[in-house]
């Protein structure tokens, strides 16, 4: 699979080589330019993918006022006809913000493949031990050869900081030279792509839909996430397989994802603005959030404190810890009760829809049926007979 995805990566890098060699631009600059514009080359046409995952959470966002609407409406009825209302005032607010779900899962099917091939590539024609036996795509011996002897700034492509001795002597070059390079890329890799995670987080804070403890369980873990893959980078770039060519592609592909991030999230509000009731809304459902992640901290400290007061008062360890067990069983049982009526509701709601979906099945039938016999009469040259008014 991944030997498929070289050939449209090399595809690429070899026209910019080819122009380039026909400007007459040194094979040296050719090939480390060529890396430059096939990394803008392919996030250009991803560009407007991206754009429309911007505008869809926008959209998602700008919709969850209405949709709650909708929610405290319908949301405990067990009626098929308020479900069937339920339905189609959610598609018409969908119809109204312009809203496709599908929109969002475009950018990954087409960034991923194509960054598992660029990196595929790279590290093929950077590491020969890598590419033994593979054929590098569109791209010739002679050229995989040339793109092995370029340097940037006096280091072979294909050095990387974890190599043997054997192998700088073999590429001319030192351990002091590629760590002089290397570190530099790396650091700047690392503060390029926490930049741009750190931008993510703040675009995600501002969207985030608070009464999801999902949600808020993502938003907030990946503040830990950003350091971790700060190391992760680090270590690799500094301990495994990562030459030049690689760093080069780190810093180009996280400078670029940083600039587009924060200019699209710019042209995203510019282009969608919220108004007072999106903004009362989302600091209406942040309040009870946090209010109630407030409730839960109190109440896990109120337990702590009588535990440590059962400590220094040992004749109330046994009443304390009584009350304690049981404040907890209510807790569970509250919890319990709560679920299975959500989940009969459900039970209820998914049995309504059947019936729904039943009817609205009759319905099409009949229409279907209505038509077919229309063109049955228009073709026999027969007046279509009008339905007798329902009372």
């Amino acid at each position: 699979m991944l030997e498929m995805l070289v050939y449209p990566v090399s595809a690429v890098m070899k026209f910019w080589h080819w122009v380039l060699e026909g400007l007459s631009v040194p094979a040296n600059a050719a090939w480390i330019a060529s890396i430059v514009l096939f990394v803008f080359t392919v996030r250009g046409l991803i560009l407007p993918f991206a754009w429309q995952t911007y505008k869809t959470t926008r959209t998602t966002f700008l919709m969850r006022p209405y949709l709650q609407d909708v929610e405290k409406q319908y949301g405990t009825s067990t009626d098929p006809k308020d479900l069937r209302a339920e339905e189609e005032a959610r598609q018409q607010i969908h119809k109204d913000h312009g809203y496709n779900p599908l929109a969002a899962c475009v950018p990954a099917m087409i960034q991923v493949p194509m960054f598992l091939g660029l990196y595929r590539v790279l590290l093929w024609m950077a590491v020969p031990d890598a590419s033994e036996g593979r054929r590098i795509g569109m791209l010739t011996d002679a050229e995989i050869e040339s793109f092995r002897t370029t340097t940037f700034f006096d280091v072979p492509l294909p050095a990387y900081v974890a190599m043997d001795p054997e192998q700088f002597d073999f590429l001319g070059t030192t351990l002091h030279d590629v760590r002089s390079l290397a570190i530099p890329l790396i650091t700047t890799a690392i503060v390029l792509t926490s930049t741009n995670m750190v931008i993510s987080q703040f675009r995600s804070r501002s969207t985030l839909e608070w009464n999801s403890a999902f949600a808020r369980r993502i938003y907030s873990g990946m503040w830990w996430v950003i350091p971790l893959v700060a190391v992760m980078l680090a270590l690799a770039g500094l301990t495994g397989l990562v030459p030049i060519a690689l760093l080069m592609y780190w810093v180009l592909n996280n400078l670029f994802t940083t600039v587009q991030n924060a200019v699209l999230w710019w042209l995203s509000v510019r282009q969608l603005p919220s108004t007072e009731r999106h903004h009362q809304f989302q600091e209406e459902v942040k309040a009870e959030a946090l209010a109630q992640t407030r409730e839960r901290k109190e109440q896990h400290r109120a337990l702590r404190r009588k535990r440590i007061s059962s400590i220094t008062r040992p004749t109330t360890f046994a009443d304390v810890r009584r009350e304690i067990r049981d404040e907890k069983r209510s807790v569970k049982e509250q919890k319990a009760s709560e679920k299975a009526a959500k989940k009969a509701l459900n039970k209820e709601r998914n049995e309504a829809r059947k019936v729904m979906n039943k009817e609205k099945a009759a319905e099409l039938a009949a229409e279907r049926e209505a038509k077919k016999k229309a063109k049955e009469a228009e073709k026999n040259g027969e007046a279509p007979s009008a339905e007798p008014e329902q009372a």
